[in-house]
């Protein structure tokens, strides 16, 4: 099975959906670049409350910093946790589900989908058990697992995303967020695809992810890392990747070793960490330049084997 090199392949009409959440933004930001100090929330490392940073950049009005001590790269000022509330309930994301995600359904389960579950069963040594998809969008890895006979449960808090996930007739569907989920179920496998980065407190999601698994049970997290090549390149080139660096979002972008570590101290045992990037397609379609599917593939898996892709992807035990 291909890997995906190309964002398009699995997301429809993004560029149209990204000036609109553009749009959106406006009401933060006193002009182009400058935020509305009302909006915003001052912070050290979210990671390990370090003060000290190694460089800082400012994209879209965002100053992202490197942190000294865990090389993170955060953002500061945020907006606070009202405005980000008001951006996860607006109509975009709605938008976001039906015009890029919902239409690219069956490729991306085909493509992303397969693949990811058939990592998951590789570290997993029950080959047909419960799983949770915490944040699942539009479920296309949790369809794989039901087309395997899993028992499948999804968290959502979109509402046109939770129309989609009924259709699919999982065991269950909650709408709501991990803190709002009440269960007596414990889970062989967890996952939580682009999450992290988003939540304000990550040490209490993982805590409550911790006490859902089973014994010897897996969880699968990712989120974008902040010592990819993406990110080298945009510090240098001083592009918009329109992805990974979104700074009214994506409140952390961790590197290696903090993301090691914010799992290690929640007490999982780690199976495997990699990176899994579109650093050279999105580098690339930027930048005007136009290059053919073998040498982006080769180019990109060079890079995810040295740890340098974009998307940090790791298996934890309980």
């Amino acid at each position: 099975m291909k890997n995906v090199i190309r964002a398009n392949q699995v997301k429809f009409n993004y560029e149209e959906l990204k000036n609109k959440w553009d749009k959106l933004l406006e009401k933060y930001f006193l002009n182009e670049n400058e935020l509305n100090p009302k909006y915003l929330l001052e912070l050290d490392c979210p990671h390990c409350s370090h003060k000290e940073t190694d460089f800082s950049f400012s994209l879209k009005g965002f100053d992202h910093h490197s942190c000294s001590n865990c090389k993170s790269i955060y953002v500061n000022p945020r907006l606070n946790n009202d405005c980000l509330e008001e951006l996860y309930n607006s109509n975009y994301y709605n938008e976001v589900y039906e015009l890029s995600m919902i239409p690219a359904f069956e490729r991306r389960k085909s493509t992303i989908g397969k693949r990811k579950t058939e990592q998951l069963l590789s570290y997993s040594q029950i080959k047909k058990g419960r799983v949770l998809d915490v944040g699942a969008g539009i479920g296309e890895v949790l369809d794989v697992f039901k087309d395997h006979e899993w028992e499948t449960h999804a968290i959502e808090m979109n509402p046109v995303a939770i129309d989609w996930l009924n259709k699919l007739n999982f065991n269950e569907v909650f709408h709501g967020t991990l803190d709002n989920y009440e269960t007596n179920l414990k889970f062989d496998i967890i996952m939580a695809w682009g999450v992290i980065e988003h939540v304000t407190e990550p040490d209490l999601f993982l805590k409550r992810i911790f006490s859902l698994l089973n014994n010897g049970g897996i969880f699968v997290s990712e989120v974008p890392h902040g010592e990819s090549l993406l990110i080298d390149m945009v510090r240098k080139l001083n592009f918009d990747p329109k992805r990974i660096l979104m700074g009214e979002q994506h409140i952390i972008l961790y590197s290696t070793e903090a993301y090691i570590n914010l799992h290690l101290r929640n007490d999982f045992k780690k199976i495997n960490v990699r990176t899994n990037g579109l650093d050279c397609d999105t580098i690339f379609k930027e930048n005007k330049i136009s290059v053919n599917d073998d040498f982006l593939s080769s180019m990109q898996e060079s890079i995810d084997n040295r740890m340098y892709g974009d998307l940090l992807r790791g298996f934890w035990k309980k």
